[in-house]
């Protein structure tokens, strides 16, 4: 079914008001800084050509975001829009500082033009495009592939997998349980009260464990997004396949979720979206994603032009080496050509410049010499890196 352009005007100003009455500021999350997901853009070839780079975010609330990436830019522009207005006031004094070269757009997505915003080098757009109508993403979407210079990077939020369409059966569930002329607060209650009984009859009968877990997991949130996604207007689970899709029509495509998986190995980017789709049935989560305007057909290379940070230690002085992420306890049993990078990456980030030259110069003083060291060297740092130890930073 097709909605009008006035419904749906009037559903973003229900939107816009919701936000209003209760506003809240995004989560920090620094693994979305602009220099680690450009740092991911680089290892598929894109992103900035030089260290000045314009942003854009777009549904940016209180600027939060903005904010955190503008010592960063190179004094590159930073745009900033979003439908609430309470939102748009607190991110113009938070971005007071910045000058000039900060703007704030309190508009529809509707209204938004691409000509007037101009053309940008990395867009953010979190936690916004799931609770729109379809109608709306779609635009949305259009609108991120022509505000995006050649090269340029799109970071995208949303929820997909059997969590997420669990969750979204949910939210029509509460939606349905829950007054909608009562003041926000009371319905959070009352839907939270709904929450704990649905567990509770579901445990009773030996209910699907899955169900009991998204239950679970929708009683922890915040009071603010329980309100915005449980009791909002709209809650869609986007897949990552349908937005490589939807984008790829407009030469964007899907490189890899902020924490990467094994979808880091299929060269193209269809490949890695059905990958991940495929990975999100085993349960599912909210992502951030990043996409660019770049070649379908490209996959990661350590070799590209961004530094690599470890966060493992070694432990002990065995043979094999044996390091440790402190933070997760992963442990890592090295070949020769790892324990030499890693050894090195212990003093700190560095590029392939550094790395490959100073491991082949240690494998061939070996007895006998360590072959193919720059081949190794090559596949053991994608792989370190799908599995979250080692992250690439972008190099200006």
């Amino acid at each position: 079914m097709t909605t009008s352009t006035t419904e749906l005007r009037e559903i973003n100003v229900k939107i816009a008001r919701a936000y209003d009455q209760v506003p809240y500021d995004p989560v920090i999350v620094p693994e979305i800084d602009a220099a680690r997901v450009l740092g991911i853009a680089a290892l598929y070839g894109a992103g900035p050509q030089t260290g000045s780079y314009d942003v854009l975010d777009l549904g940016c609330g209180t600027g939060v975001q903005l904010a955190r990436v503008a010592p960063h830019n190179g004094g590159g522009r930073l745009v900033g829009t979003d439908l609430s207005q309470s939102a748009c006031t607190f991110a113009s004094e938070r971005c007071a500082a910045l000058g000039a070269r900060a703007r704030i757009v309190c508009s529809d997505f509707l209204d938004l033009d691409p000509a007037a915003l101009g053309q940008f080098d990395l867009i953010y757009h979190v936690g916004v495009l799931y609770i729109t109508p379809p109608e709306v993403q779609r635009r949305l979407l259009t609108l991120v592939a022509a505000c995006l210079k050649p090269g340029g990077v799109a970071v995208l939020s949303y929820y997909y997998g059997t969590h997420a369409l669990l969750l979204a059966g949910l939210r029509q569930t509460l939606r349905l349980a829950v007054p909608r002329d009562i003041p926000a607060d009371e319905q959070v209650g009352r839907a939270r009260a709904v929450l704990r009984d649905m567990a509770r009859s579901l445990a009773q009968q030996g209910g699907e464990r899955a169900m009991l877990s998204v239950l679970q997991h929708a009683g922890a949130r915040a009071d603010s997004i329980f309100y915005h996604e449980l009791l909002g207007e709209h809650f869609h689970a986007l897949s990552t396949a349908g937005l490589e899709d939807a984008l790829g029509a407009h030469g964007v495509h899907f490189l890899n979720w902020v924490w990467p998986g094994p979808q880091g190995r299929p060269a193209t980017a269809r490949d890695r979206a059905f990958l991940a789709d495929t990975l999100d049935y085993s349960g599912g989560g909210y992502h951030y994603t990043v996409f660019a305007k770049t070649d379908s057909a490209r996959g990661p290379s350590p070799r590209e032009n961004v530094l690599w940070e470890s966060r493992l230690v070694r432990e002990g002085r065995s043979v094999p080496a044996v390091f440790r992420d402190p933070s997760s306890g992963f442990s890592v049993n090295a070949n020769v050509v790892t324990t030499a990078a890693l050894e090195m990456l212990a003093d700190g980030p560095r590029g392939w410049d550094t790395l490959a030259p100073a491991v082949a110069k240690d494998m061939s003083a070996r007895i006998p010499p360590v072959t193919d060291a720059l081949e190794t060297l090559d596949e053991e740092l994608l792989l370190l890196w799908q599995y979250g130890l080692l992250a690439p930073l972008w190099r200006r």
